[in-house]
């Protein structure tokens, strides 16, 4: 998966109310495995670490 800092990505969820915008804002190495910061896009305060393998999952994030 080609992840690039300031990408915007959506929380899959089958309901879409509960769809929430995230925007990638810098990539981390954590015991040598790779990871992203993502904050809400309406909520720039707020970070979530990820790793990458959760962002290639298809049924939990997808790339707008």
């Amino acid at each position: 998966m080609e992840v690039v800092i300031d990408k915007l990505i959506e929380k899959v969820s089958d309901k879409r109310l509960n769809r929430t915008i995230y925007k990638v804002k810098r990539l981390k190495t954590i015991s040598g495995l790779l990871h992203a910061v993502i904050a809400d896009v309406e909520d720039e305060n707020s970070e979530m670490l990820v790793a990458l393998s959760v962002l290639e999952d298809k049924n939990k994030f997808k790339i707008l």
